[in-house]
């Protein structure tokens, strides 16, 4: 779990790499706090205090190492095997370039299947990892510097002969910067600030806007916001629990061996400063709480000194920070249980549930108290808690990660380029959907690995944690985003749920987002109003029984701008079908041209057998279903398409192809295949008949690639 390991896991295999993780990071640390923890006969006091030292400044550089890492490992083991291979890669390169210099056309061709190979790679790994190895140089430089400057730091005594003053400084500091950054500021910017107030009190750029055509404009406060995380995450914590192990070290010694007194203050190290340097918004809590349930020392009344001490003589301060982080997330977990079992249960929300929750409402009053157990037990073991079939009655399901989804919903796009659509809806109509849907998946799961966790280090979000689910709602689609994992400076979430508009889902969701709930004037009965940029009572009693909340109402997202455009009304004219059609033939003609089977076709006795009648300049087709109204080299005069007419229309751009192809080629005879294709459009399309969605339905057959011949003279 989160509170053991750090950041969170996505799956079994990552639990285990997450640990055996763990555990290296234990056994590299011990030695050096065993060091720092005996003296005497073993080594000098001098020697004690610098293996000490170093134990803390590793311990330091390795939680912070651990924080940026994802739980994730195959990135790192694919940049770790691209490093071990990359000396055969380059002889293999050099080979290739050498094979390249003697036979020059084939190093040309490889070129372009090469090129055309790389249209088709997915550019996400490269970047991915490219991405890991920038972090990894970038942590190493940092680590260093950070090792060597606290470990000079603890050296020179400061956390000594400052002891208690700087404890209790950096206490107060903590918890000022605490209560501001994480705690006022996030309120302030919410769309409803404590739930009284009708509008963000820090309100960003865009927020006035109707549209929005730029990214979104850092702030001032996002700055601050930004600043007073860095201080408080690689700073003020790491002084605090580096002052707390100095100041514990003598009361582990007298109290435990030495061995089990190097465990101790390993595990709670690392447990303490992960936590700070991945999850910094609840610290200040577990450090208030941590002061007040453990290292309060109430005054004696015998003494005449009545000052508050905050340093307990019997508990060490690394022990009760992290006892208390755990009580606090299962103290917590347990709040917001309740939280939503009240919200759902409570006599208003009956319209929320399925019919089985009027009937089951009332049996549920009476096994209020096993509900509440139930919550209890559900948050000790980080269980959900599941009503029944929509109704008041509640049961605890089993412990799973916090990727609570079991499969791995991968949705990925499948190139179909070479396939006959007809025959790929046949096989199984639903994978056309899937692979649209697939395409917005892919572009916003893109498009928010550029920017998620950008935004959500500036606050745009509000207070995120590990396992939080948002609804990002737009009125043309709407999905949910799960972080899945939150650490110092990543993230990693799922997309899933995508509505686009039109679907029930959607509707209700975006009507629940932007309802209006400023404009309400009710006090219980009757409406007398509100105060200006408040809400009234009603108002802020809905809210507060709402399972939910808006976090951000203009929030920019780089997506696709889905617009409608009728091709009924686009094509009801004839000029414009005809403009269709022409642009019909011509693709025919490059395709055609482009082929490298033209030769072939050529040389082909049954094909030129079939074309020779054609090969005549008086041709003419008189086949009933060119129109003239559609057909741009239709001959009125002989009631057809003649070859003189099509040579006049389309022979500039039939020397245009031929010209580009390489070799040039000169083509005869191959605009036979025109009528064919256009005869094809018109047979599916119904084309003696002159409605706009006969042609459309021929359109999308041949779109599909129910590419069929009607015609004798097209059986060639």
């Amino acid at each position: 779990r989160t509170h053991i390991r750090g950041n969170a896991v996505s799956s079994l295999p990552s639990a285990f790499y997450c640990l055996f993780r763990s555990l290296l990071a234990v056994a590299v640390l011990f030695g050096f706090a065993f060091g720092g923890l005996t003296g005497g006969e073993t080594h000098s006091k001098h020697t004690q205090d610098i293996l000490f030292s170093i134990f803390c400044s590793l311990l330091l550089i390795i939680s912070y190492h651990l924080s940026r890492s994802s739980s994730d490992p195959t990135v790192l083991l694919g940049i770790i095997k691209r490093q071990l291979l990359m000396n055969d890669i380059y002889a293999e390169g050099t080979n290739e370039a050498a094979e390249g210099e003697d036979e020059p056309s084939n190093g040309e061709d490889s070129e372009e299947d090469k090129s055309e190979s790389a249209a088709h790679i997915d550019p996400l790994p490269k970047k991915l990892a490219d991405t890991v190895t920038a972090r990894l140089l970038s942590d190493a430089i940092l680590c260093t510097f950070s090792a060597i400057v606290f470990l000079l730091l603890h050296v020179s005594g400061v956390f000594q002969t400052l002891q208690p003053d700087l404890s209790y400084v950096l206490w107060g500091t903590a918890l000022l910067l605490g209560l501001l950054s994480h705690y006022l500021l996030p309120q302030l910017r919410k769309q409803l600030p404590w739930l009284c107030f009708a509008h963000p009190g820090l309100e960003s750029y865009e927020y006035r806007h109707f549209e929005v055509s730029q990214p979104a404009q850092v702030m001032w406060f996002e700055k601050i916001y930004l600043w007073l995380k860095v201080l408080e995450r690689n700073i003020l914590y790491p002084l605090i629990f580096i002052s707390g192990l100095t100041s514990d070290i003598e009361l582990i010694k007298e109290v435990m061996p030495s061995h089990w007194g190097a465990l101790l203050l390993v595990i709670c190290g690392l447990k303490a400063f992960r936590s700070a340097y991945s999850d910094p918004s609840r610290q200040y809590l577990v450090l208030l709480l941590t002061l007040l349930f453990f290292q309060y020392v109430p005054p004696d009344p015998s003494s005449s000194s009545l000052l508050l001490s905050f340093i307990h003589p019997s508990r060490p301060f690394i022990l009760s920070h992290f006892l208390m982080g755990i009580l606090f997330s299962k103290l917590f977990e347990f709040y917001l249980k309740v939280q939503f079992v009240i919200t759902y249960i409570a006599p208003w929300q009956i319209t929320w549930g399925s019919a089985f929750h009027a009937f089951a409402q009332p049996f549920s009053v009476p096994h209020s108290a096993m509900l509440f157990l139930q919550a209890g037990i559900s948050s000790l073991l980080s269980t959900p808690l599941n009503p029944i079939l929509g109704s008041a009655i509640f049961i605890t399901s089993y412990v799973r990660p916090v990727k609570f989804w079991e499969r791995n919903y991968n949705t990925k796009r499948v190139d179909i380029s070479n396939t006959r659509l007809s025959s790929y809806l046949e096989r199984n109509p639903g994978l056309d959907d899937n692979n649209l849907n697939s395409i917005f998946y892919e572009h916003l799961t893109r498009s928010m690995q550029e920017s998620l966790c950008g935004d959500l280090a500036l606050g745009r979000w509000g207070t995120v944690n590990q396992g939080d689910c948002f609804v990002l709602a737009s009125d043309y689609l709407n999905c949910l985003v799960h972080i899945i994992e939150l650490g110092n400076g990543l993230v990693s979430f799922q997309v899933r749920g995508l509505e686009f508009r039109g679907t029930y889902c959607q509707q209700r969701e975006v009507a629940a987002i932007s309802e209006g709930v400023e404009e309400d004037v009710g006090c219980c009965c009757c409406e007398p109003g509100h105060w200006p940029h408040m809400l009234s009572v009603n108002a802020a009693f809905s809210q507060r029984w709402l399972a939910w909340e808006v976090s951000s109402t203009k929030y920019i997202l780089e997506g696709y701008s889905i617009s409608d455009n009728s091709a009924i009304s686009i094509l009801q004219v004839f000029d414009l079908r005809k403009v269709l059609i022409s642009y019909y033939v011509k693709s025919i003609i490059f395709y055609t041209l482009r082929s490298p089977k033209l030769e072939e076709w050529l040389e082909n006795p049954t094909i030129c057998e079939a074309l020779s009648s054609k090969a005549d300049k008086n041709f003419i087709d008189l086949d009933p279903l060119f129109n003239v109204n559609i057909d741009e080299d239709y001959d009125f005069r002989v009631s057809g398409i003649t070859r003189m007419s099509f040579c006049y229309v389309y022979y500039d751009w039939i020397a245009y192809c031929a010209q580009m192809r390489d070799p040039p080629t000169l083509s005869h005879g191959k605009e036979s295949k025109i009528p064919a294709g256009r005869r094809a459009l018109g047979a599916a399309s119904h084309n003696f008949l002159t409605s706009v969605e006969f042609f459309l339905y021929g359109l999308h057959a041949l779109f599909k690639g129910d590419f069929r011949i009607t015609s004798v003279n097209d059986e060639w």
